[in-house]
């Protein structure tokens, strides 16, 4: 098994279209690549009556791999079934909850409660302190949206995170799945509208890096090939994928391994401060077009001192024969705006 990653998870669904077999091997698929949260649902209206009786399977088999469940609950459920019986790191709960009831179940349960980052205000959390519940024992977890066009805008995602993390509370969202999209609706579940198509490499990151602890996929069954994907983000360095246009030797030996952002970089340019010292092979001029926003470029022999320089465009700039282009990282964008001079970023070949 890889190294332990808590800040990523995936969701598993009893009783629905996914077999109880295919849900315990996702399991052990993500605990193979050092996955160990798991999120599932206790109230899915599709589910059928299989539900509860998978569930405890589902429960065994994760305690067995030492996983962290973190469970969604209606009133209804918790009203039904005694939840201390149940082997779980956190409940969050969904609707039908009285703020009196939120506060004590921070006191009396012996796991964490998870709250509604989606519809939670600063006032709330405010209540909750008058009703002297135990933050210690508060997380935030944030909806996924089914229906497409109704997911939140990174703007209030934002402004709301920046509420919790006043309060010091650890942030859970979601992203979608490229593969085994949970119906009945099959359009991803994320919590930020703007991920609902992108690649989960990105999306996941792109979370990690605006206050979210924990990133969980919501879909029903995400690939072992995502799972890879996914198990490789380290925290403090942008792992950013892109096409590569047909790469010299040279070239492809400046764009490995670790590189830093300047702390001058240019006003509309991302530099590495490593790549010159990484260059072994002349950089022959070739496609010198014009370098579109997120393109990324190697400075040819005909910058003399500047050969191997590496730059990642934050605007359109026009061609110039001295500056290759040799890839294009705009679907990393929303990743790419976000990097600051002194960050560290890897530049992922994508296959």
């Amino acid at each position: 098994m890889k190294g332990v990653i808590y800040m990523l998870g995936i969701s598993v669904y009893a009783g629905l279209e996914v077999s109880l077999e295919k849900n315990l091997n996702l399991l052990e698929t993500a605990n193979d690549y050092g996955i160990k949260t798991v999120f599932t649902s206790l109230h899915i209206p599709e589910a059928n009556e299989r539900v509860y009786l998978e569930l405890k399977d589902i429960l065994k088999r994760a305690k067995e791999l030492d996983m962290q469940v973190i469970a969604d609950v209606s009133k209804g459920f918790i009203n039904k079934y005694n939840l201390k019986e149940f082997d779980i790191y956190a409940l969050r709960l969904d609707f039908g909850f009285t703020i009196h009831e939120v506060a004590s179940y921070t006191k009396n349960y012996p796991f964490k409660i998870q709250i509604n980052g989606s519809t939670i205000t600063r006032d709330y959390l405010q209540q909750l302190e008058g009703l002297k519940a135990n933050f210690n024992n508060i997380e935030v977890g944030h909806n996924y949206y089914p229906r497409r066009d109704t997911g939140l805008s990174y703007e209030l995602f934002l402004d709301r995170n920046k509420v919790f993390k006043d309060y010091g509370l650890r942030i859970m969202a979601f992203i979608p799945s490229r593969c085994g999209k949970r119906g009945p609706i099959y359009d991803g579940l994320p919590t930020l509208e703007c991920h609902r198509d992108m690649d989960p490499m990105i999306t996941a990151q792109h979370l990690l890096h605006s206050g979210v602890d924990i990133v969980v996929t919501g879909d029903a069954y995400i690939s072992e090939e995502e799972i890879n994907r996914l198990s490789k983000i380290r925290k403090n360095v942008y792992s950013l994928p892109f096409k590569a246009f047909n790469l010299s030797e040279g070239e492809k030996r400046i764009l490995s391994g670790i590189h830093t952002n300047r702390m001058d970089p240019g006003e509309f340019l991302i530099r590495s401060q490593e790549a010159r010292s990484k260059k072994n092979l002349p950089i022959i001029k070739k496609n010198t077009i014009e370098r579109k926003k997120y393109s990324i470029t190697i400075d040819n022999e005909g910058y003399f001192r500047y050969e191997g320089e590496l730059q990642i465009m934050k605007k359109n700039f026009e061609a110039d024969k001295r500056v290759n282009v040799v890839g294009d990282a705009s679907e990393a964008a929303i990743l790419i705006d976000l990097i600051k001079p002194g960050d560290a970023f890897a530049l992922i070949f994508d296959s």
